[in-house]
């Protein structure tokens, strides 16, 4: 019944047909669209380019017409009398209309540094610009006598000591009569100008309501930080268009924008994608009803062997391959007589199958008892060797030879026992390195009972081992140093007690450091805890590799020594220690120095537990460092005792020597 539902929700002929010819479509429909988007988007490029290049030649306008203004107002300043006084008015628009200086113009003098006649900063800072550098400038909008207007100034020639300027006022309508002049062709296109301060100067539709306004968007067009220019806008009465802008270069950050409204903008290349939309619907429901048509015409015979393929599948005896109607699809009907083939293979098949599904997969094997390993996939990129290398009993010779005849013996008793096979081992992977695999199988039978073969799969777990060995080190080594902890310190003391019964005597040297709590306080914790791990590689580099260096405590270590003789070995590691943790310590730019006290014991019997040896040698840790620290002290009783001080004191004078020589 699953098998029936599970078939279910896979997708019919029929939706296979059309996805068919869906995909017989999409690439038209997508070369299409493409296409679309391309000349949408050159359009928007060209459109763009159209407005930019009207902004240029309206900018361009706009410049020679102020530069005509500063010839006639050049020429005016050569030809006026300069007895005129400061701050008068010398004429008005209606006289001089004609040659460009239909303004007022008046005239500024600078008096031993003082400005006379215009009082307004900004006009001024203009004016003593025109001055310093001898050339024409025009103000930002400023309030005029009677309305905002522009200044054009011009320095005049030295009188009397005297700097003097000639001004001419413009006002917006003579540059909005400017923009309408030009703009006659434009239509619905609008054209304006702003001031350096972002304030409407000049505009070509109703600038009786613009003029002195703030352009709205015009963060937005001084964050694009260049001269020139597009981007998506909003005007003053709050309609969306595509703004083309140009700064003027003879005027104090003027710039010229030319808009076209949005909607106008994309309705050139919105219709023709929507109508490409509307004809790729069609064609895909015109492809729909196709795939239906032709799927009825072959869908019986499928249906039919689908039928009978579930009833192999769910264990059930078809009613004979007659129940499958012939059809005159050549295909079809080669289909319809290699199922009966199919079928007979098809049982074994499912047998290795489920083995092999419920060991797991990774390296698939097959195995006889009389020819050993007959077929493996996926040896060579587990081991990186040949697939033919592993075959009858080539895969043994590259098992750990610790693990070889573990692994025999293993799979001996489960192929007796016919039970399925798990066991874990090593195997020598190309780049030198040795591979932990699980290796799990079991039999495959055949109808009556027989062992056919034995399949299974080999399994990387190199990961899982390293994990569990790490963790297997972190549960007994210190985090900070990587040296023993108190676990394995105890479990080194406890076979040392145990090696003790047959008469081999080990030292246990327990030492703390002198004056490192005074480093910890004055330098801080980090400076505390490398020195802490300069001091553990000191302790490494003294010891053997057979001894167990631990730390059990904030600064307190404990080390045992095995396999050597005592008492000379044990005072000759311990004067070692001294010298080596007493040698001063560079740890992040501060040289630091401290010492190391030690109380030594011996474990030379069984008759004394773990916890005793440990008091023990910290007593004798105590009287070290009543004695004076940066030595070492016995606290054994025996025949030992009095060798062991001998030897102790004998390297005390030997070190006090060597300091008095340094």
């Amino acid at each position: 019944m699953s098998s029936r539902i599970d078939a279910g929700r896979r997708a019919g002929l029929n939706i296979y047909l059309l996805a068919l010819a869906l995909a017989c479509l999409v690439p038209v429909v997508a070369v299409s669209g493409f296409a679309a988007w391309r000349t949408g988007a050159a359009y928007k490029s060209t459109a763009a380019t159209r407005l930019s290049d009207t902004a240029l030649t309206l900018a361009s306008a706009m410049e020679a017409d102020i530069e005509g203004r500063y010839t006639a107002l050049s020429t005016f300043a050569a030809l006026w009398p300069l007895t005129t006084q400061t701050g008068e008015l010398v004429l008005r628009s209606s006289r001089f209309e004609g040659i460009g200086l239909d303004g007022e113009v008046e005239i500024v003098e600078w008096d031993h540094g003082m400005p006379r006649g215009v009082h307004r900063a900004p006009v001024l800072d203009v004016a003593m610009q025109a001055i310093s550098r001898d050339m024409p400038a025009i103000s930002n909008l400023v309030p005029g006598r009677t309305a905002a207007d522009h200044r054009i100034f011009l320095a005049l020639p030295e009188g009397d000591g005297r700097q003097r300027a000639v001004v001419l006022a413009i006002s917006p309508t003579q540059l909005i009569r400017t923009l309408q002049q030009r703009n006659e062709a434009l239509g619905s296109i609008l054209v304006a100008v702003t001031d350096g301060n972002g304030r409407i100067v000049a505009r070509s539709h109703d600038p009786e309501r613009a003029i002195g306004k703030r352009a709205p968007d015009w963060e937005k067009l001084e964050a694009l930080g260049t001269d020139s220019g597009w981007f998506e806008a909003r005007t003053t009465e709050g309609q969306s268009i595509i703004l083309a802008f140009e700064k003027l270069q003879s005027t104090p950050g003027w710039t010229l924008v030319v808009g076209e409204p949005l909607d106008v903008f994309n309705a050139r290349w919105q219709d023709p994608l929507l109508g490409l939309i509307l004809g790729a619907l069609f064609a895909v429901a015109l492809a729909t009803v196709a795939a239906i048509l032709i799927g009825r015409l072959i869908l019986r015979p499928v249906r039919a062997l689908a039928a009978h393929s579930m009833a192999i599948a769910e264990g059930q005896q078809p009613v004979g391959l007659s129940a499958i109607p012939s059809s005159s699809v050549r295909e079809f009907e080669t289909l319809r007589l290699s199922v009966e083939a199919a079928e007979r293979t098809m049982r074994e098949e499912d047998r290795l199958i489920r083995t092999v599904a419920q060991a797991g997969a990774l390296m698939l094997w097959r195995w006889t008892e009389s020819d050993g390993l007959i077929w493996v996939e996926g040896w060579e990129k587990l081991t990186g060797m040949p697939d033919g290398e592993a075959l009858k009993g080539g895969w043994l010779d590259r098992v750990h030879a610790d693990d070889r005849q573990r692994v025999l013996d293993v799979a001996g008793r489960q192929v007796e026992k016919r039970a399925l096979v798990d066991v874990e081992f090593r195997v020598f992977v190309d780049g030198g390195r040795w591979l932990w695999v699980r290796g799990r199988g079991g039999p495959v039978f055949d109808d009556s009972g027989k062992v056919l073969q034995w399949a299974g799969v080999l399994e990387d777990i190199d990961a899982r081992k390293q994990a569990e060995a790490q963790i297997a080190h972190m549960a007994h080594h210190d985090a900070l140093t990587g040296l023993g902890n108190r676990i394995l310190l105890r479990s080194r003391l406890e076979q040392a007690i145990a090696e003790a019964a047959s008469g081999q005597v080990s030292a246990i040297l327990s030492m703390d450091l002198d004056r490192f709590k005074q480093v910890n306080d004055t330098l801080g914790h980090p400076v505390g805890d490398a020195l802490l791990c300069a001091v553990a590689g000191r302790l490494r580099a003294t010891t053997r590799e057979s001894d167990l260096v631990a730390r059990i405590g904030g600064d307190e270590f404990a080390i045992i020594q095995t396999g050597a003789p005592q008492p000379e070995s044990a005072a000759a590691l311990a004067h070692r220690l001294v010298e080596a943790v007493g040698a001063p310590y560079e740890i992040d730019g501060h040289v630091v120095e401290i010492g190391t006290s030690i109380g030594i014991t011996f474990i030379a019997t069984a008759d004394i537990d773990a916890d005793e040896y440990l008091s023990r040698a910290d007593k004798a840790l105590y009287y070290a460092k009543q004695d004076g620290r940066g030595r070492a002290t016995l606290y054994e009783e025996g025949h030992m005792t009095d060798e062991i001080n001998r030897l102790l004191a004998k390297f005390d004078k030997l070190k006090r020597r060597h300091q008095d020589a340094a």
